[in-house]
């Protein structure tokens, strides 16, 4: 056999994969195509005359779930329509975690849309610290009981431990700040303990804003105290992921409850940070989170004015730093990043509380 045919065989050969692989993508490709229209579909669909659409999102993060009830947002959508005038009943629920919600509407043949956002079911969220894969229950009946539509869509509930750190959602980290909790109630208490190791005049209690700043740093420094010297806090070195920019990408950190990061006697910089925040705010005081670059940090406005804010960061407490001591590095670590403008946001409790954004339990 000469050169040109072998080398002619080769290139036949050659073309003949290719030709397959191809042909196998593309039936892969329309395969996929075909899955994700079906997936589409499968939200759409009624017994005649009723029509019924259900817009859903994949997962949710289930920390911010209460502040979605709180301002109803729109994160359930159900469309529907009927070519004769009736009265329908919309129930939705999400499986082992909201409560139902109904609404009556009156179809015809225009396509209308209904948002719901049904409540929780008690306190469901101190259970769920690992994902949870369940499903949004959605029945549309007619007042004879008659069922149009009934489907159970997959929805996945990410754990409450789980931040996701976007422009979006810079509020949502408040959701973490619990100051009705027993356990911050107990740290409070605690931290009174350490006011009279403090220079005079000292503050008559954890009093929040009845007294001076140098008496609202006192009561401050005390919880700081507190957390090293009857706590034991310990600081787990974890960066945070949040840049300040719209696009974070998988931006997401885990953070546990106050009460869990005492419990546990340990945290990172976002958890120590809510957790000092959380006791901040039990006694009345205006609290913030500080973001620079992959690392948080309190705020405290000592004046109720907002206008004098003092820092402090619970990085110190693995080096057994006094907090007046703390409070001195951390106000000289916020003015370098001011300087440098690096520092990436910052967070006050207050607007966050003011967009109905409540803590998690």
């Amino acid at each position: 056999m000469g050169k040109k045919q072998i080398l002619l065989l080769l290139t036949l050969g050659m073309l003949a994969l290719l030709s397959g692989i191809y042909v196998v993508g593309g039936v892969q490709a329309y395969s996929r195509f075909r899955q994700n229209s079906l997936a589409d579909q499968e939200h759409c669909g009624g017994q005649a005359p009723v029509h019924v659409c259900v817009d859903a999102p994949a997962a949710i993060y289930s920390a911010f779930y209460p502040s979605y009830v709180a301002t109803q947002y729109p994160l359930f959508k159900v469309s529907y329509s009927s070519d004769s005038a009736q009265t329908l009943l919309i129930n939705v629920s999400i499986g082992k975690f909201s409560q139902e919600e109904t609404q009556t509407v009156s179809a015809n043949d225009s396509t209308q849309s209904s948002a719901f956002i049904p409540p929780l079911q008690g306190q469901v969220l101190r259970n769920l610290i690992t994902d949870m894969n369940t499903s949004l229950h959605v029945q549309v009946t007619d007042t004879h009981n008659q069922t149009y539509y009934l489907d159970d869509i997959p929805l996945l509930l990410h754990s409450r431990w789980l931040m996701q750190w976007l422009v979006a959602n810079r509020l949502q980290i408040a959701a973490w700040v619990t100051p009705n909790d027993p356990a911050v109630a107990e740290l409070v208490r605690k931290a009174a303990t350490h006011l009279a190791s403090e220079d005079p005049p000292v503050p008559a209690g954890m009093v929040g804003y009845k007294g001076d700043a140098h008496q609202v740093t006192d009561q401050v420094d005390a919880i700081y105290d507190s957390l090293r010297l009857d706590y034991g806090i310990k600081y787990i070195q974890a960066s945070v992921p949040y840049s300040g920019t719209a696009n974070g990408g998988d931006a997401t950190q885990y953070v546990k409850l106050p009460a869990e990061v005492l419990q546990q006697r340990s945290g990172m910089c976002t958890e120590l940070t809510v957790l000092l925040a959380a006791a901040v705010e039990r006694i009345g005081l205006h609290a913030s989170i500080v973001i620079i670059p992959g690392h948080a940090f309190l705020g405290v406005a000592v004046t109720e004015d907002n206008k004098n804010v003092q820092y402090w960061d619970a990085v110190d407490v693995n080096n057994n730093v006094a907090a007046d001591s703390a409070n001195v590095a951390a106000n000289a670590m916020y003015e370098k990043n001011l300087k440098q403008r690096t520092i990436v946001d910052t967070i006050a409790i207050q607007d966050a509380r003011a967009a109905h954004i409540g803590p998690m339990v």
